[in-house]
């Protein structure tokens, strides 16, 4: 079919119109996507010094797809017009792509990367030619030789005051009870008493064996935007005293995760909260909180970290960002929260995840006599400061409660059994072991490091494995 002079006209001049649109379009997409940076965003449309890391997150993938699909239109315009050297054209836009997306996207979600470092080439090359490892792979053992003392079970009948039965697997109540009969443990205080998850481990453990499991309660925390808030979860906790609750757990999401209904976070020290905690003193039970996380958890997660390890195998543990408060906020919230119930007792976990700076944590339990802590899952902190730690514990004997974090992970990868993870934490206590093997960097990777033990005087021990817990938990039996 033959094509008159008008219809060729119009076709080659519709293919040029065609073509300058697709080269034009992609050169003004690509501009906006490398100019829509979360900075920009940040300054000019939301109004802010800078986005939360999720908002920044999507920035960050919209500039992708517009970059990308601005280089695929003027790749496309090349193609149609079918210039000489087409191939050279092609490939120059394609490393200008690549070029744009480094600078703008990979180099913004992997800071580390090596694709354009020539150090870090290098450092690839020494890897692939086995002259150098990468952290992950590099295990080494210690050569050196000292006495340990091994410890099999404790020196005296132990109360485990920090345990989660929801994350124990593949372990009944019987199988638990014998672990903790070679072991040396008493009790063990059971914090996942969940609305419906505390009547099913009283079920399943207390009441099978009700001289060795203690249970807390948990309330709807994720319901205090509701009005009736206050009213229900007063009404909740005296039902689960009834029920024989010995004490209250809180979570680390207040300050962190929990929301209002304005989509402000809601801090320990909220007012709101206030009527639970009087009510808690009132009926005498402590309240056991989870206020903050590890101080590498809120530090970026680069070579600097010392538990970057850990972070990269779980990064949703990282509260680094501007969408969560500075740990120094959580830690000064804790605190308004001691004075303004005195007369509630508060057991802050994980040695009030400041164990990093027990000169801070001293200062607390000074100015706060209403102020607990427990161990559970911060000898990896305690541990490599030996002769601080052990004046510490020597010093706040009163104040200091033996727990385990126990049921998390718990012989998960075969290195860890629950026998192997109770006399670690007695080793601790007990002996002055040196350079030995921690829980958590078996489990998680945590920190490349080893831990001595603080050999503690056996009025101390009797005080911190059990008497503390006993007189708090007004335990008879």
């Amino acid at each position: 079919m033959w094509l008159s002079h008008d219809e060729r006209y119009f076709m080659k001049n519709s293919r040029k119109i065609l073509i300058l649109f697709l080269f034009c379009s992609g050169i003004a997409i690509s501009i906006v996507g490398v100019l829509f940076n979360p900075a920009f965003v940040a300054k000019h449309v939301k109004h802010v010094t800078e986005l939360e890391t999720s908002q920044a997150m999507k920035v960050l993938s919209y500039q992708l797809y517009a970059i990308t699909f601005g280089c695929f239109a003027i790749m496309l315009s090349v193609i149609l017009s079918r210039l000489k050297y087409l191939i050279i054209i092609l490939a120059s836009v394609f490393v200008g792509y690549f070029l744009i997306l480094h600078n703008v996207y990979i180099n913004k979600i992997y800071p580390g990367n090596v694709v354009l470092d020539i150090a870090g080439l290098k450092k690839v090359g020494r890897v692939l030619l086995g002259k150098d490892y990468v952290i992950g792979d590099y295990m080494p053992k210690s050569m050196l030789l000292v006495k340990n003392h091994q410890i099999r079970k404790s020196r005296y009948p132990a109360i485990d005051v920090h345990f989660h039965l929801a994350s124990l697997k593949n372990m009944n109540a019987e199988e638990l009870v014998k672990v903790m009969d070679r072991c040396g443990v008493e009790k063990i205080v059971n914090l996942d008493g969940n609305p419906g998850l505390f009547e099913k481990y009283k079920k399943e453990f207390q009441e099978k064996y009700p001289s060795r499991f203690v249970m807390f309660a948990v309330l709807n925390w994720q319901d205090v935007a509701k009005p009736d808030f206050k009213q229900n979860q007063l009404e909740l906790l005296k039902k689960f005293v009834s029920n024989g609750a010995k004490g209250l757990k809180v979570y680390k999401s207040f300050g962190l995760k929990i929301r209002d209904g304005s989509g402000n976070i809601v801090h320990i020290d909220d007012s709101r909260l206030d009527p639970i905690w009087d009510k808690a003193g009132e009926l005498e039970i402590p309240v056991l909180i989870h206020l903050s996380d590890p101080t590498p958890f809120f530090t970026p997660i680069d070579k600097y970290n010392e538990r970057l390890e850990e972070l990269q195998e779980f990064p949703q543990w990282s509260f680094y960002g501007p969408e969560f408060p500075k740990k120094e906020t959580l830690l000064e919230h804790g605190e308004n929260l001691l004075k303004k119930h005195p007369k509630t007792i508060f057991i802050f976990a994980h040695m009030a995840d400041i164990p990093e700076n027990l000169e801070y944590l001293g200062g607390l339990l000074d100015r706060h006599q209403n102020l607990y802590v427990d161990i559970s899952s911060r000898v990896p902190e305690l541990g490599r400061q030996p002769f601080t730690a052990r004046k510490f514990f020597i010093k706040y004997q009163d104040r200091i409660l033996f727990g385990t974090d126990g049921g998390y992970a718990l012989d998960e990868n075969g290195l860890w059994p629950a026998e192997r993870y109770f006399r670690t934490n007695f080793e601790f206590l007990e002996t002055t072991n040196e350079y030995f093997e921690y829980p958590l960097w078996g489990i998680n990777k945590q920190g490349r490091w080893r831990v001595y033990g603080i050999g503690l005087p056996e009025k101390v021990l009797k005080k911190i494995y059990y008497s503390n817990a006993r007189n708090l938990l007004k335990m008879n039996d």
